[in-house]
């Protein structure tokens, strides 16, 4: 199973992290774990490539991946991540109730 972390403060999204596989078929024919990944690597690619801001960031292909926006100062084009991570929220909350059995998705606030 693998198992989403979003973490947000003051309900903006500031961190994310995922581990493990979904193991809903198997290596390199698991639709699911696809999907995660394109979720999850879609708007780390935008703010990059699009946006021109680079988070911190690990990805682990054995997965593991972490996003980390805390501290970055992006406030010109802060309705444009928004945009993207809510996004990404969105399509995992209907992947796990898709695919309850392969993907956990936690939220949490930071204080």
């Amino acid at each position: 199973m693998t198992k989403i972390e979003i973490f947000r403060k003051n309900g903006r999204v500031i961190r994310y992290k995922a581990t493990g596989h979904a193991e809903y078929a198997n290596h390199g024919e698991d639709i699911v774990c696809a999907a995660i990944s394109m979720a999850m690597q879609f708007p780390l690619g935008g703010m990059q490539d699009v946006l021109d801001i680079t988070p911190r960031y690990e990805i682990d292909p054995e997965g593991y991946l972490e996003v980390d926006l805390r501290g970055m100062d992006f406030s010109s084009k802060g309705n444009e991540v928004n945009t993207l991570l809510d996004t990404m929220v969105l399509m995992l909350k209907e992947l796990s109730k898709g695919y309850p059995k392969h993907l956990k998705l936690v939220e949490k606030e930071e204080i």
